[in-house]
């Protein structure tokens, strides 16, 4: 698995990149009848990151998943502070930490699978 970690650190820097710039340039507000699409865009797009992260960064897993719960809280607090048409939201907050705990889960699965499939277990 190690041959894969620079590809996976570089998916995950740019999946990380990627989601900074989302959530960050203006848009127009969602009407309230697709808020369940905004926070399910929040646990998709935080749960590919911490996917990613969590291969990337094996040793390193639970700075990952506290340092994206965290990200997702700075995120929100600078969509209130930097743009006009944002608002910060603690549930997108918290559809964020559902997407990373999510992504953990379904990582530690595939990684047990990846062991037993190879033998290794």
């Amino acid at each position: 698995m190690t041959a894969y970690n620079t590809l996976f650190k570089c998916i995950f820097l740019a999946c990380f990149v990627l989601l900074t710039y989302l959530l960050l340039i203006e848009m127009a507000p969602a009407p309230h009848a697709s808020l369940y699409k905004d926070k399910l865009q929040h646990i998709v797009a935080f749960g590919g990151v911490a996917f990613w992260g969590v291969w990337a960064f094996a040793n390193y897993q639970r700075w990952v998943l506290v340092g994206l719960i965290l990200f997702g809280g700075l995120m929100e607090v600078l969509q209130g502070l930097l743009t006009v048409t944002r608002q910060p939201s603690v549930f997108d907050w918290l559809a964020d930490i559902v997407g990373i705990l999510l992504a953990w889960w379904l990582a530690a699965i595939l990684k047990r699978w990846w062991k037993t499939r190879s033998g290794r277990i």
